[in-house]
């Protein structure tokens, strides 16, 4: 076994991970390379491999619309706006105007439906509750004053002073009552009710899961999937144009394992993220802190990890 760091060929990235006699059993690669330059941007080969590499990256997500009803037209449709939403971004990127007939010209859609997109308007901001309930999750399982002496989080009073979930809740927004993050937790299934049904004022609540995953086929649950897979997409593509300097965006891949072995590495990585994951908010927390009110804190940081398994590409 060994393994191999930097860039592939193009034709060999898009069409599966780089192998050398069939030998290869383990890699380590990402987007720090950048596989194309600058100068290639506009060329008809660039656009043929974005597009080629565009499409493999959506054929889960086409899955995931066809388990769900969405159609092709459906989705050609929808296109249209977000090539709209993302035109203006790219010509100031390139510190071009921005107005209809650059819009036209870079989408390829026409000004009439240009103009239709710009009377719509701005898309309304995202409720508050969903953003809350995550950093009330965060602070819980992160935060000594609501965990055991062994670093896990307890049972919540319902109300009172430090300790407690009312304590933790206006800790974290004073925008949303506690009692409305408290349900809407509940509904999402990340917390319970701690004893019998029978409420009273010495409630306690307990957190179900160890990581902050709505109920499946929730709303709640898609918008988690679009926030993460977003920003990994953003990152990556982001140094794919050399737009700032590269973000971390790296993976390991490795095959020819056993379900049994498949198992033993989805529990190595579940511990190395649990760790990763109380260092991160800690340090974040601190920094958020310290910068509040600060005129140039207007950035956000997204720090995740994940693990896919499945067939190999060969069987």
């Amino acid at each position: 076994m060994w393994a191999r760091a930097g860039s592939i060929s193009s034709e060999q990235w898009l069409k599966e991970p780089f192998r050398a006699k069939d030998t290869l059993k383990l890699q380590i690669y990402g987007i720090y390379s950048h596989l194309f330059h600058s100068n290639q941007f506009m060329s008809e080969s660039r656009a043929n491999l974005t597009l080629a590499a565009t499409l493999r990256v959506m054929t889960p997500l086409v899955e995931m619309l066809l388990r769900d009803g969405v159609t092709h037209p459906q989705l050609v449709a929808a296109l249209k706006k977000t090539f709209l939403d993302a035109a203006p971004r790219v010509l100031e990127s390139g510190n071009f105007k921005v107005n209809d007939s650059r819009l036209s010209t870079l989408t390829g859609i026409h000004r009439k439906d240009v103009r239709q997109w710009r009377e719509v308007g701005e898309p309304k901001p995202q409720a508050k509750s969903l953003s809350s309930a995550m950093a009330v999750f965060t602070r819980w399982v992160d935060d000594p004053d609501y965990c055991d002496e062994k670093g896990r989080p307890r049972a919540l009073a319902r109300t009172g002073g430090v300790g407690t979930f009312e304590a933790l809740a206006t800790s974290v927004s004073r925008d949303v009552h506690p009692q409305t993050l408290l349900q809407e937790m509940i509904r999402l299934g990340i917390v319970e009710r701690v004893g019998d049904d029978t409420p009273n004022s010495d409630d306690k609540f307990r957190l179900r899961k160890d990581a902050f995953v709505p109920e499946s086929g929730s709303t709640e649950l898609l918008q988690v999937f679009a926030d993460n897979v977003a920003d990994h997409a953003a990152a990556a593509s982001s140094n794919l144009f050399r737009l700032m300097p590269p973000m971390l965006e790296q993976s390991v891949f490795a095959d020819c394992l056993s379900p049994a072995s498949v198992a033993v590495m989805d529990d190595l990585a579940r511990q190395i993220w649990m760790r990763a994951f109380h260092e991160i908010v800690r340090e974040a927390t601190a920094l958020s802190e310290r910068d509040l009110g600060h005129s140039g804190a207007i950035q956000r940081v997204r720090i995740g990890m994940y693990m896919y398994h499945g067939p190999d590409a060969r069987d």
